[in-house]
């Protein structure tokens, strides 16, 4: 392997599907009883135009469609034996039917034939935020100065139908987003991000949490809001349901990695879970649509994934690649299988030098390919952002080039692992996190320049370095030391990660998008219509610490000062109960209201303090005060946290616990928690939890009021 440039993982995977045989191919244990057949064998179709294939016969277990060529005819399932196809250029496609029996397999195949005179029939239509599509390969720009002027382009519009082009928004020159750093102040780690027209789509791990991975979207890159999810909950095992002391803390969804394929219409996300296998979801709405999800008995390590001439790769490991491919599943809703395409390929070796070297992103640019992975110098810690290129994907020699080895200003952990994005205008950005102690892993915008020129004269073209514009323009390698201007205009809008809620859903209605649960709920123990306007969490299972505490809402905390508050009925609590709102490090601290042996309910406030150890079912949560008053029945108990995540040289953050009987006088109760980020436990920034657990007797249950926070 080159290297240009030497000094002292987490995104890929990429899948792609593969073309397979245009006849019919019986298997060596077939019956050849058997007959199964499609409604056509060839159809000639315009542009825009639809039609549904369909397979009859005996024995069928199941039918998978394909299409030989996406860009020219798409095929989405509709069924268990029928398929739509739509043509989208003009060319010629192949669509396949593979059959699988009782008894081996049938491929069927209906040529297709798309003319370019457009289907006067179709009506396309403008389903409510439905995302665009954009480029996948561009060429980045000489120079990407904030001074640089912009003329009026054309993206696609935001239609079913990639190719009906708008003119871009004009550029507001007076009204640009603004970012500093950090960026969001908030545990949003080994974040994946693509631009799919004039919208940004982010994702980021969120290990045992559910629903998990989050959907994120900006116009603007400066702010960001959730508007899905990819999955509702993990598989239905022990570990994922906290039974039987087994546990998922710092396991789950790592890592996701985004991408859209213009050629399916799809968007994709894949992820690792460790010791669950490796996940790939597909939908083609990512706001409001359903994923079709896939799986495979694997590993792939902090994936990216690249769609590259046909075929989907997962990037894994650093520099491993895998081809895979789909297997659709027998019945609608159920996962389906992802396949292996060949043997795994080496692209290139870790040099020596670097110690952490992981987190890969994966980008065809140009005419080159790029791996951004994170790095660590072996001589000392430090957070580095190195890149790789080759003109030859699977065959090339690969470059070395150190993009970004920089903090901001101020904090010194380095900021790495993320990769990089283009506008609609041509300018590119990068989107880089970085470790802040307690309050998780936190990302941050810089700018990339492709021809950056150092103060010694060496140019570095095609390369994307990362860092800073000034006021007046000048670009600052690997620097991160004061507000920049994103040459986008601004949404107007706040960052939407963190929300109140008082609660008021009616039946059927989902929470809000800010909330998760810790590990998969348990559906049949918690309410927000058994006491309308409360959030009721019963309790199923006996439990000894909030570590295994079924139910808990969780949202994430933000930085460097936030305030989570919360009010509880006590009523319906048993002895051994404890409820309340609890802050969640690497160590926990809860205050709210423990029901002792009698059926007497007093406020109190305790701690876990595991030091970074595992969580285990048998420890026991340390009462370090308890008041003397009890709670009477009908008594409202309101409870708050204060955090205090303090930044630079002092590195000391805090929880501090207080409680009210009206919600306007406070006392300041317990001890103050002192948090740490931890990767043997949660291995995620702080979060507030609103629990509840029984040691003694199931069946109690508390109200939680409304859930308040702020900065």
């Amino acid at each position: 392997m080159k290297k240009k440039h030497a000094l002292t993982q987490k995104i890929i995977a990429i899948t792609a599907v593969v073309a397979m045989g245009l006849s019919v191919v019986p298997a060596a244990n077939s019956d050849a009883a058997v007959k199964v057949k499609l409604n056509k064998k060839s159809i000639n179709l315009n542009v825009g135009g639809k039609f549904t294939l369909k397979v009859s016969g005996k024995n069928i277990k199941r039918v998978s469609f394909k299409s030989t060529k996406k860009k020219f005819v798409a095929v989405k399932k509709k069924g268990s034996k029928k398929a739509v196809i739509t043509a989208k250029k003009a060319g010629k496609a192949v669509v396949k039917a593979t059959v699988k029996l009782k008894k081996g397999k049938k491929v069927l195949s209906c040529a297709v034939k798309v003319s370019n005179k457009a289907d006067n029939k179709q009506n396309v239509t403008v389903p409510k935020q439905t995302p665009v599509s954009a480029a996948t390969s561009l060429t980045p720009n000489s120079t990407v100065a904030p001074t640089t002027n912009t003329t009026q382009t054309q993206v696609p519009s935001p239609t079913t139908d990639p190719s009906v082009p708008t003119a871009v928004p004009v550029l507001n020159e007076n009204n640009l987003a603004v970012v500093d750093y950090p960026t969001i102040f908030s545990d949003i780690p080994d974040c994946d991000f693509i631009r799919v027209g004039g919208n940004y789509y982010m994702v980021s791990t969120t290990m045992n949490l559910c629903p998990g991975v989050p959907i994120m979207k900006s116009t603007d890159l400066a702010h960001w809001e959730i508007v899905n999810y990819v999955y509702d909950a993990l598989p239905d095992l022990e570990q994922n349901n906290l039974e039987n002391g087994k546990q998922m803390y710092s396991n789950g969804s790592w890592a996701a990695a985004i991408r859209y394929n213009e050629e399916t219409g799809l968007f994709y996300v894949v992820f690792n879970v460790n010791g669950g296998g490796f996940f790939c979801y597909t939908t083609n709405d990512i706001e409001n649509g359903t994923w079709q999800g896939y799986h495979i008995d694997a590993s792939f390590h902090d994936p990216a994934l690249l769609f590259d001439d046909g075929h989907m790769y997962v990037i894994y490991g650093g520099s491993n690649l895998q081809e895979l491919d789909f297997e659709e599943p027998f019945n609608e809703g159920e996962l389906g299988e992802l396949v292996k395409v060949g043997n795994s390929k080496k692209l290139f070796d870790k040099p020596s030098e670097w110690g952490l070297w992981e987190g890969s992103h994966a980008y065809h640019i140009g005419k080159y390919y790029y791996i951004m992975i994170i790095a660590s110098p072996v001589s000392g810690w430090f957070r580095t952002e190195v890149c790789y290129r080759t003109d030859d994907l699977l065959n090339g020699e690969w470059e070395e080039q150190i993009v970004y080895q920089g903090s901001t200003y101020e904090y010194t952990t380095g900021l790495a692992q993320g990769g990089i994005v283009d506008t609609i205008y041509g300018d590119w950005y990068g989107i880089l996190f970085q470790d802040h102690d307690a309050v998780g892993r936190i990302p941050s915008i810089v700018a990339v320049n492709w021809d950056y020129t150092d103060k010694d004269g060496n140019n570095y073209k095609d390369w994307p370095i990362m860092g800073t514009y000034d006021d007046n323009g000048e670009f600052h390698a690997s620097e991160a030391k004061q507000s920049m201007k994103v040459r986008l205009n601004n949404s107007g809008k706040s960052n939407y990660i963190v929300d109140d809620d008082d609660f008021t859903y009616a039946e059927g209605d989902k929470l809000k998008l800010v909330w998760q649960w810790n590990h998969n709920p348990d559906n049949n123990n918690w309410s927000v219509t058994a006491n309308p306007g409360y959030y009721r969490i019963t309790n199923g299972a006996l439990a000894n610490n909030i570590w295994f505490a079924r139910n808990s809402l969780t949202q994430r905390t933000v930085g460097p000062k936030f305030t989570s508050e919360t009010a509880i009925v006590t009523d319906g609590m048993k002895a051994g109960d404890y409820a309340g709102i609890v802050a969640v490090g690497s160590d926990y601290g809860m205050i709210g209201v423990k029901c002792d042996e009698n059926g007497n309910r007093y406020i109190f406030q305790g701690s876990g303090t595991d030091g970074g150890k595992k969580a285990k079912a048998s420890d026991v949560i340390k009462e370090n005060a308890v008041s003397s008053e009890q709670i009477k029945d009908g008594e409202k108990v309101f409870l708050k946290v204060e955090y205090s995540f303090n930044t630079g040289k002092q590195r000391s953050d805090k929880a501090t616990f207080y409680y009210s009987m009206d919600g306007s006088n406070w006392t300041k109760f317990g001890e103050e928690l002192s948090m740490r980020f931890d990767t043997g436990t949660t291995f995620m920034g702080a979060r507030t939890w609103l629990s509840s657990y029984a040691t003694s007797e199931e069946g109690g249950y508390v109200d939680f009021d409304y859930y308040k926070q702020y900065q």
